[in-house]
């Protein structure tokens, strides 16, 4: 256990500006960290909630290699111990991948950390849910406890666009889904059609969601109409600032995301307007989200949270997609 556990699922999607940041907490108290940008945030925010100075962080995921979604993963390997680690392979087209990137995973090597570069399918299971039985019997599971899917893109769907001359780095992101019983959320990364795409084929992503984490900021390429529908999330946060050079979510993110949110229960927020979204899952299903408005250079206050719901969300996308409208 990392930090104090009280049997719920937290799911933490840091106001950090352009750019992603997403802290699991196990119901056992096991740390997930999916992207890291801001170090100091994520470390002042572990502390917080009650972090175990001889603890490690469970396991960090890196998307891809864009400083956007991994800038902070260095400061963090240097704080804290990382067991394990999966990262996106960065070694096609682009030779070596960044040097702040090659950096990472050799600062994970020499601290041991278990890192794996995945093409196609992993699983994760925060709180041990494996058991080794005896032998000569199958391994059981404990469908009560969560896990996490990784789905990477395979080495063929990145020859495949290599040979069309449309690969790029987001097409390496790798998205997850969290499962506990009978709730599920998706982090779709910076994942592009394509990606999503590969998965349906695979027949992989049809389970609807409660939850989706908007791909690549809420670009029109990264979550399309059709997506939202076959998902089917009643809660869809997007990690963006409309204001940067960017300017995500576009046009077409606009328009998708203000009809999503024009009433049915259903709410679309953009991390700049809401600052950090905290999502709680109990163990009877029952979600919940509290937004704390803090600035991307501010720490989280989690004394200071209010519910995040329909009728309270801050995002006005009629607004922004009047003014995206206007750039046309």
């Amino acid at each position: 256990m990392a930090v104090a556990a009280d049997g719920n699922l937290y799911v933490y999607m840091l106001s950090v500006g352009q750019g992603d940041t997403t802290i699991v907490i196990s119901p056992e108290g096991n740390v997930l960290v999916i992207d890291a940008t801001r170090p100091m945030k994520i470390l002042q925010l572990l502390n917080d909630l009650g972090w175990d100075d001889e603890a490690a962080i469970e396991h960090l995921v890196v998307t891809h290699p864009h400083a956007d979604h991994y800038s902070g993963c260095n400061r963090l390997a240097a704080d804290l111990h990382i067991q394990e680690a999966t990262v996106a392979p960065f070694w096609h087209e682009f030779g070596m991948g960044p040097q702040t990137y090659r950096r990472l995973i050799g600062r994970l090597d020499d601290q041991n950390t278990k890192v794996t570069f995945l093409s196609g399918y992993g699983r994760w299971y925060p709180d041990g849910a494996m058991t080794i039985p005896p032998i000569g019997k199958d391994p059981e599971i404990d469908h009560d406890k969560p896990f996490l899917e990784l789905l990477g893109p395979t080495n063929g769907l990145v020859q495949m666009l290599e040979n069309s001359n449309v690969f790029q780095a987001n097409h390496l992101s790798i998205m997850s889904r969290m499962t506990w019983r009978n709730f599920r959320m998706i982090n779709a990364g910076d994942a592009q059609m394509e990606n999503w795409s590969f998965f349906d084929h695979e027949r992989m992503l049809e389970a609807k969601c409660q939850v989706l984490r908007a791909a690549h900021h809420g670009s029109a390429n990264g979550t399309q109409w059709e997506r939202i529908d076959r998902l089917n999330p009643s809660r869809l946060i997007v990690s963006s600032d409309p204001e940067s050079t960017h300017d995500l979510p576009d046009l077409c993110g606009a328009a998708i995301f203000a009809e999503f949110d024009s009433g049915e229960g259903r709410i679309a927020a953009i991390t700049k307007d809401t600052g950090t979204i905290r999502l709680k899952v109990t163990a009877g299903g029952q979600s919940t989200l509290r937004m704390y408005k803090d600035l991307p250079t501010e720490n989280v206050d989690l004394t200071a949270g209010t519910p995040l719901t329909e009728l309270s969300n801050p995002t006005d996308w009629r607004a922004l997609l009047g003014k995206r409208m206007q750039n046309v």
